[in-house]
């Protein structure tokens, strides 16, 4: 684990709340997603959520340039970059699908290196939900040796691609394992990409801890004041010799004045 962790704080502010639910998204994507199989487009799904307001807008924006300030050092430190950041949580509910999905938005548009989005959870498959992607075939088929890489790699756009879970529920360990022992970065990029990488959970789901070993850096999602302390102590047992960053306290509330907190 980093001496050194940093803590990211994601706000609630005025009553104003984000998405958190592994389930739940913000607005759909910023583009209209294309599959990269023939190059055809396809038209985005219904919005489940409501149009963002202003002060909602703010908050993920803001949002947004926190993720860039917490993974672009990183990604591009002088002397020992990360090629892959993956975001975990002690139980199922906490957020990291949002902010894995965040982070990686705010990560492709300012990053001069393509940007892939990697969804490691079987448990709750959802990121082909959001980009109304098929859900198979997916990680899990490619590394059963299904299909072919290029039929996992969607490019939602010119710097962000997505790779779905796919249906690895029932062998996850032996997936694991076959991804740590190629490498993730080694075996998955067709470039010289980075990745945002959607973790299960660590205590609710068989296969959490072994999940979180094959990334390069690792934060934890907590969401403030709902998960029990016994149940952040407990799984902070299962992190040790793991590339834990920091953690991510999500929706806090905050009464200080935006442009307070802006020069803090």
């Amino acid at each position: 684990m980093s001496e050194e962790m940093q803590t990211l704080m994601t706000e609630d502010v005025a009553g104003e709340t984000l998405p958190t639910s592994d389930e739940q998204s913000l607005n759909g994507p910023s583009l209209p997603p294309e599959v990269a199989s023939g190059g055809k487009k396809k038209q985005p799904r219904p919005v489940r959520s409501r149009a963002l307001n202003k002060k909602s807008l703010a908050n993920v924006q803001s949002l947004e340039q926190q993720c860039r300030q917490m993974a672009l050092p990183l990604f591009f430190h002088d002397t020992a970059p990360v090629r892959s950041i993956g975001f975990t949580s002690a139980i199922d509910g906490e957020g990291k699908s949002f902010l894995s999905t965040v982070t990686a938005k705010a990560i492709s548009e300012v990053s001069p290196i393509p940007v892939t989005l990697l969804e490691c959870n079987w448990q709750h498959a959802t990121l082909h939900e959001y980009y109304d992607l098929p859900s198979q075939p997916g990680l899990a088929e490619w590394l059963r040796g299904e299909c072919d890489k290029s039929a996992i790699r969607h490019r939602i756009n010119h710097n962000l691609t997505v790779i779905p879970a796919g249906n690895g529920r029932q062998d996850a360990l032996g997936l694991l394992q076959q991804l740590r022992r190629k490498g993730l970065v080694d075996s998955l990029a067709t470039a010289n990409e980075l990745f945002i990488v959607d973790l299960p959970a660590l205590l609710t789901s068989h296969y959490g801890v072994a999940a979180a070993g094959v990334v390069d850096a690792l934060f934890v999602v907590v969401r403030a004041g709902v998960t029990p302390e016994s149940i952040i102590k407990q799984a902070y047992t299962q992190l040790t010799n793991l590339p834990l960053q920091g953690v991510v306290l999500n929706q806090v509330k905050s009464r200080i004045p935006r442009w307070l907190r802006q020069l803090l």
